[in-house]
C-alpha cells in the first residue's frame, strides 16, 4: 500500500487531511517510525504538522511556560527561556535518547506515544503540566498525568492533536529533582525513573508530588509517598525509609530484558530516595 504525504501549514489543513481514512499525524516522525517498524500502526496518509506556526516556540503566558508540541527535544534542551525558568525540564530533554532522537523527536510526539519508560511524561506530570488538545471541534486541556490510559495508548480522540504543553512556573520554596536509572547505555529507555517536586513553606514541606516511570502502564503517582513528605524538613529528607516503602507499594512493574519486577520495584525506591537526598542537601531545581 502506498502512503500519501500531506504537509499541513495550518490547523484547518491538518484537520481536513486527518478526517480521511487511515490518516495519521506526524511531526518529527520518531514515534510513528517506531510504531510502523513494530507493525503497530499503518497509515494511508501521513499528515505532517511540523510547519504549523502555533506548534513552535516557547513563551511565558498566564503564569506558565507554553511549549509548542512540534518543538524537538534538542531545541528544548537549548531554549533560553526554558533553561532559565525550568532548568530541570531543559536538562531532561537534553538527556533523551541519542543525538538523532533529540534532533528529530518532538515533545508532542513523545507524549502522544505514551511509552511507559519515556522521560517527559514522568517529570511533566510531577510539575502538574497540561496539554492543550486541538481537534476540528475545538480545544480542551488534559493533565499530562491523565493523558495516557495504558501503554502506548492515550485519551486523544481520532483526529485530535497535542498543540501545546503548559508547564506552571515554579513558586517560592519549590524544589524539583528528576532521576533515571540507565544501567546499560545513556540512550536506552530508563529502567526506572523518578520525579519529585516539593514546596517548602518556611522550614517544612507544605506540598509534594512523586511520580515514577517504567514501573507501570502509565506514569505512577505515588500519592501516599507524597503525603508522607508533607511537614518534613530538609534534614528529614535524608532518611526517607517510610517514603521509599510507600513508593515500592505504589508501583507495579513487569519483568523485561531490563530487569525483574522485584528489581525495578527496589530501584524505584532507590531513585526516589536519591531525588529526596538531593533536595534535602539543597540541590534540585527551583
Amino acid at each position: 500500500m502506498s502512503t500519501r504525504f500531506v504537509s499541513a501549514r495550518s490547523f484547518e489543513e491538518a484537520f481536513a487531511a486527518l478526517a480521511g481514512e487511515e490518516a495519521l499525524a506526524v511531526a518529527g516522525g520518531v514515534s510513528v517510525g517506531l510504531l510502523t517498524n513494530l507493525g503497530l500502526v499503518s497509515a494511508a496518509t501521513l499528515v505532517s504538522v511540523s510547519r504549523i506556526p502555533e506548534l513552535r516556540g516557547v513563551r511565558i503566558e498566564n503564569g506558565g511556560l507554553v511549549i509548542g508540541a512540534a518543538m524537538t527535544h534538542g531545541r528544548l534542551a537549548a531554549d533560553p527561556v526554558l533553561r532559565r525558568e525550568r532548568p530541570e525540564v531543559a536538562a531532561m530533554f537534553g538527556h533523551i535518547g541519542n543525538v538523532r532522537v533529540r534532533a528529530w523527536g518532538t515533545v508532542g510526539g513523545n507524549l502522544a506515544l505514551a511509552e511507559p519508560a519515556q522521560d517527559p511524561p514522568v517529570l511533566l506530570a510531577a510539575l502538574d503540566a497540561e496539554v492543550e488538545v486541538a481537534g476540528a471541534g475545538g480545544t480542551r486541556r488534559v493533565p499530562v498525568a491523565e493523558l495516557g490510559d495504558g501503554p502506548m495508548s492515550t485519551v486523544l480522540a481520532p483526529g485530535e492533536l497535542i498543540s501545546t504543553i503548559f508547564v506552571p512556573l515554579p513558586v517560592a520554596g519549590e524544589r524539583c529533582s528528576y532521576r533515571k536509572f540507565l544501567p546499560k547505555t545513556a540512550d536506552d529507555y530508563a529502567t526506572v525513573s523518578a520525579a519529585v517536586r516539593v514546596r517548602f513553606d518556611g522550614a517544612r514541606i507544605s506540598a509534594a508530588r512523586v511520580f515514577c516511570g517504567a514501573v507501570g502502564p502509565v506514569p505512577v503517582a505515588c500519592e501516599e509517598a507524597a503525603e508522607l513528605l508533607v511537614g518534613r524538613t530538609h534534614d528529614e529528607l535524608r532518611e526517607p525509609d517510610d517514603v521509599v516503602a510507600a513508593v515500592r507499594d505504589a508501583v507495579s512493574p513487569t519483568e523485561d530484558h531490563r530487569g525483574s519486577a522485584d528489581y525495578k520495584r527496589e530501584m524505584a525506591g532507590v531513585f526516589v530516595k536519591r531525588a529526596l537526598v538531593e533536595i534535602g542537601s539543597g540541590g534540585g531545581a527551583s
